[in-house]
């Protein structure tokens, strides 16, 4: 296992703040490239084409500057727990983009280059450590830093732009320094994945990826539940090992468990590493 001396925690921050401005300004340029006929595209969401998702990203520009930034918010339905949020941040997304489908993909450019502007100054602007106004939830966390919440606002940009990318057969966005952030933000989701499963104490699961970016992780059985450690363990019971292009793809629901399941490679006991295939870090 690494030299590190820990499991990581919250103290241990993934700052997306350098590049955060790239991807967005990788989003304009992509957006400003695309043809009448690119706007009508289907995407990896069966429901949604490529103009739909491009208002899905300025609806999570808007929904926060409103809420988070101006203090206004509507009431909202009672929410119970994960399967209540994930219906109403659903309905939410869904009333949106059938209002913005009247807007040209022109109004609609202009209004992702104002609004991702204002959502990132404003997103710098948080204390790091400071508690988030919103929990990373599919990482199982009631209360959050602002790094992470940041670092997750940072993953969804990346992820849909992907997705935007694929639909339009434009280049990905695989670069170290834009990819690295998004993979390692999710990891941080990994204990929370492996909640239910119960094994000796000091158990331990090694998971790689390998491709565009080379990154690796240790999840440690505890007393009480799992911890995250960085690198790989010569003694883990399971190492499972799949490729970055496939791995973003698994945990925002691009494929289906079948699918993730032959993408996976494992040395030692595969339904230990079973339960990374199963995880999603998107609120879907």
């Amino acid at each position: 296992m690494s030299s590190n001396p820990s499991p990581l925690g919250p103290q241990d921050v993934i700052d997306v703040r350098a590049v955060f401005p790239k991807v967005n300004a990788r989003l304009l340029e992509l957006l400003e490239g695309l043809a009448p006929g690119d706007w009508l595209r289907p995407t990896v969401h069966p429901t949604r084409e490529v103009k739909d998702l491009v208002a899905h990203l300025l609806h999570g520009d808007v929904r926060r500057l409103s809420i988070h930034r101006d203090g206004f918010a509507l009431p909202t339905p009672p929410i119970r727990g994960v399967a209540d949020l994930t219906e109403f941040i659903q309905s939410d997304n869904r009333e949106w983009m059938a209002g913005m489908r009247r807007v040209s993909p022109r109004i609609l450019t202009e209004l992702v280059r104002q609004f991702d502007g204002e959502c990132l100054a404003f997103l710098e602007g948080l204390d790091p450590m400071g508690e988030a106004m919103f929990a990373v939830a599919w990482a199982g966390e009631e209360r959050s830093r602002n790094w992470f919440d940041v670092a997750r606002e940072y993953t969804e940009k990346w992820h849909h732009q992907q997705q935007l990318r694929e639909a339009t057969g434009r280049p990905s966005l695989y670069e170290q320094e834009l990819f690295a952030p998004v993979l390692e933000t999710f990891a941080r989701g990994l204990p929370f994945a492996y909640r239910e499963v119960t094994c000796a104490p000091g158990t331990k699961v090694s998971i790689v990826v390998t491709g565009a970016v080379d990154l690796s992780w240790t999840l440690r059985r505890e007393v009480e539940g799992w911890s995250l450690w960085p690198s790989t363990d010569a003694g883990a019971a399971a190492v499972a090992s799949i490729d970055a292009d496939k791995v973003w793809r698994i945990w925002t629901k691009g494929m289906t468990p079948l699918e993730a399941d032959q993408c996976l490679s494992v040395v030692g006991e595969r339904a230990l590493a079973e339960p990374a295939l199963k995880f999603v870090a998107i609120m879907a």
